[in-house]
């Protein structure tokens, strides 16, 4: 009994619950709202004009699909030379049995000479092939690593540029007028304002004038040893920077706090690196 009650049931993968729905939805009558909705569609689509570009394309895309019939003056010309509907034409010479549809139409929309447009569609598949030979395939994790080291090492410079500003000032405050540590601050960014052409020989002697004052101010270290502290590492750098602060004027960059002396810079001071702080 209980075999038969399950044959007797309905399959809902066959198609008869979408005919069922399907009628349902023939027979509902339509609500205020939908007809209404209705209406509006069918009125937009009645008001609508075509723009005369839109209707050209589409009559000229109609006009090429349509076959050449038997009333074509040219296909006239051609039955009474024993040419047949269907029938190739063109020369078998090479192989081919010639071609049965005409040539289809290339339309030319721009001002360009006659076979401009595929020469210019071959200098950009070029330029593309081109860009993709130039193109150099770095490794995803690769990139990510220079990326994070580009990165560590612009905030060093930060970092670096923060710790010589604060010497130079620690510095002059204790009348000290040269330190070799000062030749470590990076050189300022280029000026991208404009200069106009009447004040660029102005500009040019202002700056010859402050780079001999500037000479004159400092003293000359040796250049072995300013070479020997620019060779270090950024880490290097900022550490001497670091060390000389405390040392000399118990100041700690990262607490950006002056101790009194070093017993209170030893006992507050949480450490020496920023991981400490």
């Amino acid at each position: 009994m209980s075999n038969h009650s399950e044959d007797d049931e309905d399959d809902y993968m066959s198609t008869k619950f979408l005919e069922t729905a399907q009628e349902f939805e023939s027979k509902r009558q339509e609500s205020y709202s939908e007809k209404r909705k209705r209406q509006l569609r069918e009125q937009q689509a009645k008001a609508y004009i075509k723009p005369r570009a839109q209707l050209e394309a589409e009559e000229r895309e109609k006009g090429l699909k349509k076959s050449i019939g038997q009333g074509n003056k040219g296909m006239k010309m051609l039955m009474k030379m024993g040419f047949k509907q269907g029938q190739a034409l063109g020369s078998n010479k090479s192989g081919s049995s010639g071609i049965a549809e005409p040539i289809q139409v290339d339309l030319k929309l721009g001002r360009s000479g006659i076979g401009m447009d595929s020469e210019i569609r071959k200098r950009e598949r070029e330029q593309e092939e081109e860009e993709l030979r130039k193109r150099v395939h770095i490794d995803p994790e690769e990139f990510r690593n220079q990326m994070a080291s580009k990165a560590k090492d612009a905030q060093l410079m930060r970092y670096i540029n923060a710790a010589v500003s604060i010497c130079e000032k620690l510095d002059e405050e204790n009348q000290v007028e040269s330190n070799i540590l000062w030749t470590l601050k990076p050189p300022p960014p280029p000026e991208t304002a404009s200069i106009e052409p009447e004040d660029a020989d102005q500009q040019l002697e202002k700056k010859e004038e402050e780079d001999e004052e500037q000479e004159k101010a400092e003293p000359k270290y040796p250049q072995e040893d300013v070479d020997a502290l620019k060779s270090l590492s950024l880490n290097d750098q900022l550490t001497k920077l670091i060390e000389y602060l405390r040392e000399t004027y118990f100041y700690c960059f990262w607490c950006r706090a002056k101790y009194t002396d070093k017993v209170d810079l030893d006992e507050n001071c949480p450490g020496t690196s920023e991981d400490d702080h």
